[in-house]
């Protein structure tokens, strides 16, 4: 059977769909028009009323800055809850005079900060009136207490945001590694978010009132510790009060989390640093202990010091006015940023020096009398009445002057130089801090380009026995040191990684050598052989520091600071910036080392006595340590398990905690200053 084929429709059913299609759109755009009339003319006035009182309130959520802890994971820098009182000019309209005024009083600002507040309102244009201004971060309790009282005062043009605050948990222990923050400047905010952009960063710009890192670890990791900072969306009215009506916004675009930054997990082992800085008896100077296995760094005391929590935000320009004026300069990081004449800690140097160049043959001896003359000047020894006869090991042991004038003389400057450089000084460590200096080893083209009338061959007497022009940072020292100890210079490190709020590695920095001592081992022995001597030898210098359950190898050093007298005086009868600087330089067990320490006592006198007994009791104390964690890990059934910290330490809170979303109205702002 044959299929029909269906027809379309015909010409009288196309017409009768035309005008059904036709009237229904005519109908919904009849509708459209209608309602347009009714929201547009009836009730205009009424919405453009509604939409001209309610604006989108941006709260920036501040990211917790990354911790910092030391390599048992116990907290040393972290971030506590504290408020910020921010402005927005925009909401206080005509009356931001006013409100200025109020809360200078509310707040007790001083002069000066309060026309800071009220010149940036004045001046405000743009997007800029939208932006939080900080008045005040970190307020006390009463302030808080006075604000909320007199919000109605202020409108809705003053907020109070809950800022996570830097707490350096130990005052100013190590504050020289950590650094401090404060706010970032103009010119600043230009540059980092160029930056930002530059590499594309997911990070949000820098705004006026955030605070940056400075010095220390907190300017080298600023980028890793800052976090993003997350948004909260509320509804405001004109006068930047919240309303209940949230439905302008969509819920997914209410609040965005902050992300806390990165952790820094350190190699200083707190235990030990805590030791240092109650054993060194210094009024400003330098312990520096290093793993002599890694090149990484176990502790660092560097005073004096200023506290970084009053450095990072309440510092008045009276204090910070008074720190810089202190003839004890406690902002000058010791460690990297001074050097100083390195005295008799330097005649390993020309030990090795006359040893590699055949100017002192194994075993070769200088007679010493307490004086050594040369062109009609005569040098004098530290003994007055002589060593005698005295070798290489006794010359160390002893640190007879007259036999390093000797070698000094026979070598000349240029070949010192030479050997100082190629173990690692006149030039920076490597450590990855910014300020490190070079420090001076001194040749005899150096000494014609800085010293009036040039070099002259008596220069290199003074330069043997580690005074004169040459100069070292108490960090090359331990390099140095480390170098003669291991046969390693290491490039001296204090991270050890870097971690997410997860506690997930982001980085890992490994041991990084710069070098090997570049010696004969029989030079390297016969140079072992006079630290030991100096140590453990009755007529060695630190002979009274040496230990009774290791061997320890060392050299003292007692570096001039002003030329000598012809009268010999204790440093109790100078004054205080006229006395010696004592040094200390050991590592230990010898015949493995395990640790290097440093001390740099300034104007205290003699070495042996003044910077011996403390790097004595660091080693002494590491050494405990190191057993007490073995029997810990015994214990325990874990032999590779990191050690516990101790018990009297609190347990660290959890890495990344979250900041509770900013309220808006007194309580909350359109931004907020980056967690100082």
């Amino acid at each position: 059977m044959a299929l029909v084929p269906r027809m379309g429709p015909g010409p009288e059913e196309a017409r009768t769909r035309l005008v059904w299609m036709g009237a229904i759109a005519s109908l919904a755009f009849l509708i459209i028009l209608s309602r347009l009339y009714h929201l547009q003319i009836l009730r205009g006035d009424e919405y453009k009323g509604r939409a001209d009182e309610n604006f989108v309130k941006e709260l920036r959520v501040p990211a917790d800055r990354g911790l910092v802890l030391d390599r048992n994971r116990r907290v040393l820098v972290e971030s506590r809850p504290s408020y910020d009182v921010v402005i927005i000019p925009y909401f206080c309209a005509k009356q931001c005079e006013d409100v200025v005024s109020r809360l200078a009083t509310m707040l007790s600002l001083s002069r000066d900060e309060e026309q800071r507040v009220a010149d940036h309102v004045r001046t405000s244009r743009g997007l800029a009136r939208f932006r939080p201004f900080t008045v005040k971060v970190d307020i006390s309790r009463d302030d808080l207490d006075v604000l909320e009282a007199n919000r109605m005062e202020l409108s809705g043009a003053v907020d109070v945001l809950p800022t996570p605050h830097r707490n350096y948990r130990h005052g100013v222990w190590a504050s020289h590694l950590f650094g401090y923050m404060n706010e970032v400047g103009p010119d600043e905010i230009d540059r980092l978010n160029e930056d930002l952009e530059r590499e594309s960063s997911d990070e949000r710009p820098y705004q006026p009132g955030d605070f940056v890192g400075r010095r220390g670890l907190e300017r080298r990791f600023e980028r890793e510790m800052r976090g993003v900072d997350g948004i909260q969306r509320v509804v405001v009215d004109a006068r930047g009060n919240a309303k209940r009506d949230s439905a302008l916004i969509p819920e997914a675009q209410r609040y965005e989390p902050s992300v806390p930054g990165d952790n820094l997990v350190l190699s200083i082992d707190w235990r030990l640093q805590e030791f240092a800085e109650k054993t060194f008896p210094a009024t400003a100077g330098v312990v520096l202990a290093m793993d002599a296995k890694t090149g990484f760094l176990l502790a660092l005391v560097d005073r004096p010091a200023v506290d970084p929590n009053k450095l990072t935000g309440r510092v008045s320009r009276a204090e910070l006015a008074q720190i810089r004026a202190d003839p004890l300069q406690p902002e000058l990081f010791r460690a990297i940023q001074q050097h100083y004449h390195p005295g008799s800690t330097f005649k390993v140097v020309t030990a090795i020096a006359a040893l590699e160049e055949g100017v002192l043959r194994p075993g070769g001896t200088v007679f010493c009398p307490g004086h050594y003359t040369l062109g009609g000047h005569s040098w004098r020894c530290d003994k007055e009445t002589g060593h005698g006869s005295v070798d290489l090991e006794h010359a160390l042991g002893a640190s007879c002057d007259v036999f390093f004038y000797s070698l000094g003389d026979r070598l000349g400057a240029d070949r010192i130089a030479k050997w100082g450089s190629m173990l690692g000084l006149g030039r920076p460590t490597g450590l990855d801090l910014t300020g490190e200096i070079p420090g001076v080893m001194p040749d005899a083209a150096w000494h014609d380009a800085h010293v009036p009338g040039g070099h002259r061959h008596g220069m290199s007497l003074n330069v043997a026995i580690g005074q004169g022009d040459v100069n070292v940072t108490p960090l090359q020292q331990l390099v140095l040191y480390g170098a003669i100890a291991t046969g390693v210079i290491w490039k001296p490190q204090v991270v050890l990684r870097v971690e997410d709020a997860r506690g997930e590695t982001a980085k890992e920095f490994a041991p990084e050598e710069r070098g090997r001592l570049p010696v004969k081992a029989e030079t390297r022995e016969a140079v072992m052989k006079g630290l030991l001597a100096a140590v453990n030898e009755p007529f060695g210098t630190a002979f009274g520091s040496r230990l009774r359950d290791a061997v320890m190898a060392g050299k003292t050093g007692t570096a001039q600071v002003v030329k000598l007298g012809t009268r010999r005086l204790k440093a109790a009868q100078v004054g205080y910036f006229e006395r010696d600087h004592a040094w200390f330089a050991a590592f230990a067990p010898a015949q493995d080392p395990e640790i290097v320490v440093v001390v740099l006592n300034e104007h205290s006198g003699f070495g042996a006595s003044n910077a011996a007994p403390t790097a004595s009791a660091v080693v002494r104390k590491w050494l405990e340590l190191k057993e007490q964690d073995a029997r810990d890990r015994e214990s325990a059934g874990h032999p590779s398990a990191t050690p516990p910290a101790p018990p009297s330490e609190p347990p660290p809170e959890a890495p990344g905690r979250a900041v509770r979303p900013a309220r808006a109205g007194l309580g909350a702002g359109a931004g907020s200053s980056r967690g100082a």
